[in-house]
């Protein structure tokens, strides 16, 4: 089985040879480039000692100064010194003809200098031309040597720059084979595994079956599928709980608020049993409050259904104040005379909603109000945006707040009253199915949390908090995501 570690150590090993063999290719190139230029100044000596001897060699026929005649039997002498100890040097540049031609003129040459001084002034004139023809002939070989020298300098100067490049290529060549070695057997794997991470968060896969020869891999894949294993089956384990949590508390509230209801109905046929027939008015006014009572369980059984069922929506297109008003028509006649509402600054905003749902949530929140002992209720709203105007605590917010948020647009309506607000601590319980904080039974705990199913079933969200001035303020956010479009519709 293959590893992820050799993988990585071999693909880092062959990259650190490169570089070894290219630094060893660098200082091989710079100590034989080094070797060539010190040969080459050994050559270029040379040639510049031949060039003193000329320069002597014209201050002495010109001035007839006998210490110009000792320099130049010392240059003399100092070339051919040169010339025998750079022996290897020169024997690469020049053939061995060559070099015996400029010891043989070397030779000549100091041979003439030392019969010079002992000649008298006519025979030294035709000493001096068989002086200069020498030396001429020692200036032109020693040139030609240090040309030679100069193309071999140049030629071994290139061929260092051209080796460095090529190895400069040889070493980023392996570094790409590296990489793609690397992306090939170690990130292509990672990648796939990527991939089937996300089709295992949207659900489209139930394990990893990532087909990888690395044993790091595999039993990544081993550890994760265990680990999804064991959380499925503590997540089966808690919506277990959770449904019998829920169980138990819908039937602790139906028969909360059954109870009621059937203590009342038990205690007039009780009474009906006990008296007889002796009372009309008793027996009728007991078999009316034993009917009134049926009528009571069946409203809360109704509403119990309303509350677990998944209605059908039917979508309508409809104005704001349109609906609120509806709305208001239909429970204003239950309301006591001295209960006031109030629609206020109702932006003329287009919905598409479910409008019977949607005329629920207004009924059940002006009863609550009223029943919460309000005596005025106003409804406010105006088309604005989440951020502009979502609350500063989510503490008391219950819906859909991530498609609010997303909305470019959304219909904001306050529902305030001047009752005596809710407990602090019973905010955030006031959207629980069942809770409730009316006496004696009246209240069912169900009006609130339909109001909030409602809410989220449109996208929207609903908050609920305490006003400055006293009493109760719920606030709901409508999306408005197809504004433009119902507007022309409605056009």
């Amino acid at each position: 089985m293959t590893s992820l570690r050799n993988k990585i150590m071999t693909s880092y090993g062959l990259s650190i040879i490169a570089l070894l063999v290219f630094v060893a290719v660098v200082i091989a190139d710079l100590l034989y480039l080094q070797t060539q230029i010190a040969e080459g100044e050994t050559v270029s000596a040379f040639y510049e000692t031949s060039q003193e001897i000329r320069r002597h060699e014209k201050n002495l026929f010109l001035y007839h100064d006998m210490n110009d005649m000792q320099q130049l039997q010392r240059q003399v002498e100092s070339a051919q010194n040169t010339l025998r100890d750079g022996q290897r040097v020169f024997t690469e540049i020049a053939s061995g003809a060559e070099l015996d031609q400029v010891k043989d003129v070397l030779q000549q040459y100091g041979a003439q200098l030392n019969q010079y001084a002992a000649l008298n002034d006519e025979a030294r004139t035709t000493q001096q031309q068989a002086i200069r023809t020498l030396g001429h002939e020692l200036s032109n070989l020693t040139q030609d040597f240090n040309q030679r020298q100069r193309a071999i300098l140049e030629q071994t100067t290139r061929v260092a720059v051209w080796t460095l490049i090529a190895a400069s290529i040889t070493v980023i060549l392996i570094g790409l084979a590296s990489a793609l070695f690397m992306v090939h057997r170690i990130v292509r794997p990672l990648v796939q595994l990527e991939k089937q991470l996300d089709d295992l968060a949207e659900g489209n896969e139930k394990t990893l079956t990532l087909t990888s020869q690395d044993k790091e891999l595999q039993s990544f894949v081993h550890h994760f599928n265990t680990m999804l294993e064991r959380l499925r089956a503590q997540q089966n384990q808690l919506r277990h709980h959770e449904k019998a949590a829920a169980l138990g508390v819908l039937v602790s509230g139906v028969a909360h608020e059954l109870n009621n209801p059937l203590s009342n109905i038990s205690t007039s046929v009780q009474l009906l049993l006990e008296e007889g027939t002796t009372r009309e008015d008793l027996r009728q006014q007991w078999l009316s409050h034993v009917d009134g009572e049926v009528e009571r369980a069946r409203r809360i059984v109704r509403r119990l259904l309303d509350s677990v069922r998944q209605p059908t929506h039917e979508l309508q297109v409809i104005s704001a104040p349109r609906l609120v008003q509806s709305a208001v028509l239909l429970i204003h006649r239950q309301m006591p005379p001295t209960y006031l509402l109030h629609i206020e600054d109702m932006d003329e905003v287009i919905l598409q909603v479910d409008r019977e749902r949607m005329q629920q949530v207004f009924i059940n929140l002006i009863k609550n109000a009223n029943d919460a002992g309000a005596s005025n209720l106003w409804i406010i709203g105006r088309e604005t945006t989440w951020e502009a105007s979502k609350p500063a605590s989510t503490d008391h917010l219950a819906g859909e707040t991530i498609e609010v948020s997303q909305s470019g647009h959304v219909m904001l309506i306050h529902i305030d009253d001047d009752g005596p607000g809710i407990p602090t601590d019973h905010l955030a319980k006031v959207f629980d199915p069942f809770f409730t904080t009316q006496s004696g039974g009246e209240g069912t705990g169900l009006g609130l949390y339909l109001v909030e199913e409602i809410i989220s079933e449109h996208g929207g969200c609903i908050a609920v908090e305490n006003r400055d001035g006293g009493g109760t303020r719920f606030s709901i956010w409508l999306p408005l995501e197809q504004k433009l479009q119902l507007e022309q519709e409605t056009a």
